[in-house]
């Protein structure tokens, strides 16, 4: 049994910077983390991560409590149902359905997830593209604010759910270096894949097992995986 861990923004879709905006609308309730949000970098980094990063770049990195993160990612989530309610640019990108339909159908993989969205912000995103179902565990950034941990707990939830089965491999699908980077910390084989905000010439600096541009088409990602 193989453990198939995605990635979700950048890998399987694309929401036009929904999460983006509805994270930010969560901060504007105090002006100056608004204004830090804007030099913070988001590409796989986990939700709680974020904010923490937020609030150290305004120096308030000392009021950052669990019960700070939490709050504002209550209010993300309320934001986030309001922004994919009327989004009109999500897109599941090239592959993407294909793929899983036929890792889906194929009795030596389990499909997971590997995301630095909180578990409610994943399944918000999922749900309206016909996602969700694809998939019946993973790890959060609700789990671990770091990504190498939660990939972990993935793997760990992944081998529960195979159980009396034998998991003798995982692999991390992700489009951004943390992907790459915190997947193989995690004792995963990583594949990448150029169709988030990373070029392939970026990515393969960081040595990924597979790179492809897009997994359109897959039969490069599903003999990787088989073999």
């Amino acid at each position: 049994m193989r453990l198939i861990l995605f990635d979700i923004d950048g890998t399987l879709l694309l929401t036009g910077h929904a999460g983006k905006r509805a994270l930010k609308s969560a901060l504007t309730s105090d002006a100056a983390l608004a204004t830090a949000f804007d030099s913070v970098r988001m590409d796989g980094k986990t939700d709680p991560l974020i904010v923490r990063e937020v609030m150290q770049a305004c120096g308030r990195e000392s009021e950052c409590t669990q019960e700070t993160v939490s709050r504002f990612l209550d209010d993300y989530v309320e934001h986030l149902r309001r922004e994919m309610a009327s989004c009109t640019t999500l897109v599941v990108l090239p592959g993407v359905k294909d793929l899983l339909s036929k890792l889906r159908g194929h009795h030596g993989f389990l499909l997971g997830l590997a995301t630095g969205n909180i578990e409610r912000g994943a399944y918000l995103k999922l749900i309206p593209a016909g996602l969700r179902d694809f998939f019946s565990f993973g790890g959060f950034g609700s789990d671990a604010e770091d990504r190498t941990e939660l990939i972990g707990i993935a793997i760990d939830r992944g081998r529960e759910l195979a159980a009396p089965r034998q998991v003798d491999a995982a692999y991390v699908i992700g489009d951004t270096p943390l992907d790459i980077e915190h997947g193989r910390a995690a004792g995963a084989r990583t594949i990448a894949v150029a169709s988030g905000s990373y070029s392939t010439e970026a990515l393969a600096e960081y040595k990924p097992d597979l790179l492809v541009k897009s997994l359109e088409p897959v039969e490069p990602v599903l003999d990787f995986l088989e073999n």
